[in-house]
C-alpha cells in the first residue's frame, strides 16, 4: 500500500491543461490567390462575403481585386470565398 505524498493533487488545474489562446478576430484581408487575413494569425474569420461586410474587413489594395484573387471564409469551399470589387465584397473570385 502506498501513502499519498504531500504534493498529489496540490498543483492548481491550469499546470495540467493551460486555458486556450484568446481569439484573435480578423481585420483585414489581402488579396492572393488565395489571399490572407490579417492579421497574421487571426483565428475568427468571416464566414462568407456577408459577414466580411458586417465585421468591417478592411481590404488591400482597397482597388477592386485582380482576376481570380480571393480570401477563403470560414465556410468551405467555393461557398466561403470572397473578394474586393473596390466598394463592397463579394462572393466568389474576381472576374
Amino acid at each position: 500500500m502506498t501513502v499519498p505524498g504531500y504534493y498529489d493533487q496540490s498543483y492548481p488545474p491550469s499546470i495540467y491543461a493551460p486555458p486556450p489562446p484568446p481569439d484573435i478576430p480578423a481585420t483585414g484581408a489581402t488579396a492572393g490567390i488565395p489571399g490572407a487575413w490579417t492579421p497574421a494569425g487571426a483565428t475568427v474569420i468571416p464566414a462568407d462575403a456577408a459577414a466580411a461586410a458586417t465585421a468591417g474587413i478592411v481590404a488591400s489594395p482597397a482597388t477592386a481585386w485582380t482576376t481570380g484573387q480571393y480570401v477563403q471564409g470560414s465556410t468551405p469551399l467555393v461557398a466561403g470565398q470572397t473578394y474586393w470589387d473596390g466598394d463592397s465584397w463579394e462572393a466568389g473570385k474576381a472576374p
